[in-house]
Parts: structure tokens; C-alpha cells; sequence
């Protein structure tokens, strides 16, 4: 007895078979239609992605629960930060004290803002003429430490004020040095200096 040929599908003919059931299909059928056409592997997942990101976007379809959830995560994360804030200082007097309250050490803070310690030294003395701090590191120091950009541009337009071993040394006021001096005497690599050189001072600083 002759064997019967197996029917050849075509892609449009796959994908019709697809489109033609109620909702997307899950993980176990995806895998099943895929080792069934394995020629089609990429456009079907093409297709599904498409289809699941269209029911996502629609609107009139049901909130899941689990939808609902992320929602509340969210929200408390957020009700969470006001709530450490309204905790803290009016203002911020200590930069090493706000690192660690934080959750920061130095060295992850300087990580998280890609500096090395020479420069977070001097802004945590307020050694850099504040005019010529650049906006994004203003931002990111206020996103890691959980505060207002206020309050930290507050803090860098206090006089500066050398570490305290250096207190009781009779010694000429401290005189502040441009971002951009700071940024070429540091130890970073010449890629992540010229990436900081080339960002623009914060406005709000300016003298």
C-alpha cells in the first residue's frame, strides 16, 4: 500500500491555523506549533508576540490580577520612598552620612554613579564650583540617595568644607576647582572622562 504524502503547509497557511483561535496560544501550545513547522520557528513567534502585545495594549480587556498586583507594587514603592523622605533631615549637611543611610558604601555609590573616590571626595567637600557640576550627576546623586534635586543642589551651593583631618591645619580658605579639573585629575578610564566633560553644568547652579 502506498503512503499517503504529507500535506505541505505553507507559512499563510500556519499562521490562518494560529490566528483562528480564541486567544493567543500559551507557552505549551507556542512550543507545539513550533515543532510542528520548524521551518516557520521565527515568523510564528513573530505573529504570536505581535498578537499577545495587541491584546495587552487593548484596553477593554479584563485587568488580571496579576496585573492589579504590579499596579499595587508600584504604588507602594512609591508611597514607601515618600514615607523615607518625609523621615530625613530638611536638608542635607553630610554627603558620606547620606551615602549610608542610603544603603550605599562609598564604593558602591561611586560605582552607581561611575566617579572614582578623588571625585566624591570633592563633592562631598564642596570643592567643585557648583555652576559647573553637570545636571545629570545632580540628578543621579539625588536618585541614589532618595532625595530632592533641591535639596542636593542645596548642598553643593554651601560653602566648601575640607575633611575634618585637614581642620586644624591653618591653611588658606579652600579655593573650588571646575568640574572639568576635577574630572581630568581623576583615575578613570579616558572614555568615562570624556563622557563627563562632554555632559552640560547643571543650569539651576549657575553663579
Amino acid at each position: 500500500m502506498t503512503a499517503m504524502p504529507k500535506t505541505k503547509h505553507s507559512l499563510d497557511d500556519v499562521l490562518a491555523e494560529i490566528s483562528a483561535l480564541p486567544i493567543p496560544p500559551n507557552g505549551r501550545e507556542l512550543r507545539e506549533w513550533l515543532r510542528r513547522y520548524p521551518a516557520f520557528k521565527a515568523d510564528i513567534v513573530q505573529f504570536v508576540t505581535a498578537w499577545i502585545d495587541m491584546e495587552a495594549s487593548n484596553v477593554a480587556r479584563e485587568v488580571t490580577p496579576e496585573k492589579v498586583n504590579r499596579v499595587v507594587n508600584r504604588t507602594m514603592s512609591r508611597v514607601q520612598q515618600l514615607l523615607d523622605e518625609s523621615e530625613q533631615p530638611a536638608e542635607i549637611t553630610d554627603l558620606t552620612e547620606e551615602i549610608t543611610t542610603a544603603g550605599h558604601t562609598l564604593e558602591s555609590f561611586q560605582r552607581a554613579l561611575g566617579i572614582d573616590h578623588s571625585m566624591l571626595t570633592c563633592l562631598a567637600e564642596r570643592m567643585i564650583r557648583p555652576a559647573t557640576i553637570p545636571l545629570r550627576l545632580v540628578r543621579e546623586i539625588a536618585e541614589q540617595l532618595r532625595r530632592s534635586i533641591e535639596l542636593v543642589r542645596a548642598y553643593f551651593r554651601r560653602p566648601p568644607q575640607l575633611a575634618a583631618a585637614y581642620k586644624a591645619r591653618r591653611r588658606p580658605a579652600p579655593a573650588q576647582k571646575d568640574f572639568s579639573y576635577i574630572v581630568q585629575h581623576a583615575e578613570l578610564p579616558e572614555p568615562e572622562k570624556t563622557k563627563w566633560l562632554a555632559e552640560a553644568p547643571d543650569p539651576a547652579l549657575r553663579d
